[in-house]
C-alpha cells in the first residue's frame, strides 16, 4: 500500500545509520561505518504553540549561537514506517521545500512523537507522524 501523502512529499532526510561494520584507523581505533538511510516526508512548520513551548528547550539548544531553528511536523511518505537504525534524537541532513520552488538545506533532529491512540486502535498503519527541529545551514 502506498502512503496517502504520496506525491505531496516536500522533504528529503538523509540519516547516517550504522551498517554493523567497523574500520580500524592508523592508530588502531575502531570507528563505526555508516550507510545513508533516505526518508521522504511531508513536513510543515507547526502552528500549535503548546507543542512549540513543550520543545522550546530542545529547539534553543539545537539552534545554537545563531538561534534560528523551526519545529517541523508531518508524516512519512517513503518508507511509511521508521527504518531500522533511525531512532529519536538522531540527526539528518535535510532538504525541504517550504516555499514552492525554493529548497532549503540544513540539519534535522528527530524528536519523539506518539501515534494517535485512535489510529492505533483502528489498525491504520498507512500514516506515521514525524516531528523534529530544522536548523538552516
Amino acid at each position: 500500500m502506498t502512503s496517502p501523502f504520496n506525491g505531496f512529499e516536500n522533504t528529503t532526510l538523509i540519516f547516517q545509520v550504522a551498517d554493523g561494520t567497523y574500520t580500524i584507523n592508523a592508530v588502531g581505533n575502531r570507528s563505526l561505518n555508516t550507510k545513508p538511510q533516505i526518508i521522504k516526508a511531508v513536513l510543515k512548520p507547526t502552528t500549535d504553540y503548546s507543542t512549540v513551548s513543550r520543545y522550546a528547550n530542545e529547539i534553543q539548544q539545537y539552534a545554537g549561537a545563531d538561534g534560528h531553528a523551526v519545529l517541523l511536523e508531518g508524516y512519512l511518505v517513503e518508507p511509511q514506517t521508521y527504518p531500522q537504525g533511525v531512532e529519536f534524537l538522531a540527526e539528518a541532513d535535510i532538504e525541504i521545500v517550504v516555499v514552492i520552488g525554493k529548497p532549503e538545506t540544513g540539519r534535522f533532529k528527530l524528536l519523539p512523537v506518539v501515534q494517535s491512540p485512535y489510529v492505533v486502535a483502528m489498525g491504520i498503519d498507512a500514516i506515521t507522524p514525524i516531528r523534529g527541529v530544522f536548523r538552516r545551514s
